[in-house]
Formats: structure tokens, sequence, C-alpha cells
């Protein structure tokens, strides 16, 4: 059950990172690999090490000639690896509950963008920086990445204003990580209602 209360929170942080910030760090992922060493070495998982880590391996492999066309993020290429691991037997229900987890959220996303992207500017700055240690911890993006570059520039004009929201339109970025921590949330219950 503490197996399954880490990877929740990893699913949930992660998820967080990846909405607000539109990055999975690196550490996340190894924190997942590791607990997933951990849940084999409990017995709780790793049932068929050797198959899980075959199809593990040949997603990664999918994902990242997926990312060399600019088909999926870096950070979801790596984030898929452990997800995988994890779902073991239940490949098909997790690739399920992320398509329509990602159904739902590109659906938000095409109808209401604009309000999301002024929640996210209106959370990201309220987070109080520097002040609270664990939420640095947990935010490892918050003190990684250049703020400017998440709020829009009040000062550009209005041209410059319209030129951006016209190239956002036509390149929407969705925070992908979102659906892929939904899916991994639907595994934990999945297995947890199976014993």
């Amino acid at each position: 059950m503490i197996v399954w209360s880490i990877f929740l929170i990893l699913m949930l942080i992660i998820g967080i990172n990846d909405f607000l910030f539109f990055r999975i760090e690196d550490e996340n992922v190894l924190a997942l690999i590791f607990l997933y060493a951990i849940s084999c070495f409990l017995g709780i998982s790793g049932n068929n090490l050797l198959m899980s880590l075959s199809v593990a391996s040949g997603v990664f492999v999918l994902a990242f000639i997926m990312n060399q066309f600019n088909l999926i993020g870096g950070g979801d290429v790596k984030f898929l690896f452990p997800l995988v691991l994890f779902s073991e037997n239940n490949l098909a229900e997790l690739l399920l509950s992320v398509s329509i987890s990602g159904l739902i959220l590109a659906l938000i996303y095409l109808f209401a963008r604009e309000k999301v992207d002024k929640l996210r500017k209106i959370i990201i700055e309220k987070i109080p920086r520097n002040k609270m240690r664990l939420l640095n911890i947990t935010l490892l993006s918050l003190n990684r990445i250049e703020m400017s570059r998440l709020v829009d520039d009040k000062n550009a004009s209005a041209k410059k204003r319209r030129v951006l929201s016209f190239k956002s339109l036509m390149k929407q970025e969705i925070p992908y990580g979102v659906a892929l921590s939904c899916g991994g949330i639907y595994v934990v219950f999945e297995n947890l209602w199976a014993r």
C-alpha cells in the first residue's frame, strides 16, 4: 500500500509540474524507476519482469522516434518507460485511460485554452518562491526555468501580442504528462481494486 501511495504522489507531482511548467523532471522519472525496483523486491510488481522491461523498452524506442518528429515531448518519452513498467499486464488499460484523459485534456485546451492559460499564470505568480522548502522540492521546475518565459510580456506591443497568439494557435502545446499521470493513477486504482 505504501508503494502505491508513493506512486500516486509522484503521479500528482509530475502532472502538476507538467501542467504548470510543461516539464517532466528527470528526478521524478528516476524516483518512479527506483520505486518500481522496490516494488519488485517486495513482490508487489515484477511478476514477469523480463516481459515488462521488454515492452517498456519497446514503447520507449517508439516514443523516442516519435519525439524526433516532434509528435511527443521528450519528458513524455522518459515518463512512459516507468508507467509501462508499472502497468505490467494492464498495458491496454493504461493506453485506454491515457487516451481518454488525453481526449478530455485536448477538448479542454481546444475550447478553453485562454482560461486554462490564465489559470496557469495565476497559479505560477502566486507560488511563494524560496519560502517553502517542500514546495521547492516538489515543484522542481519552479527554480529551474526562467519565470519570464511563463508569463506574457505585458509591455509587448499589441501587434507583437497578436503575432504571439497566432503562433500559439498554430502550435498549441498541451501538457500531455497530465494525461499520462491520469492513466498512471487509473492503473494504481485498478491494481488496488484487483486485490
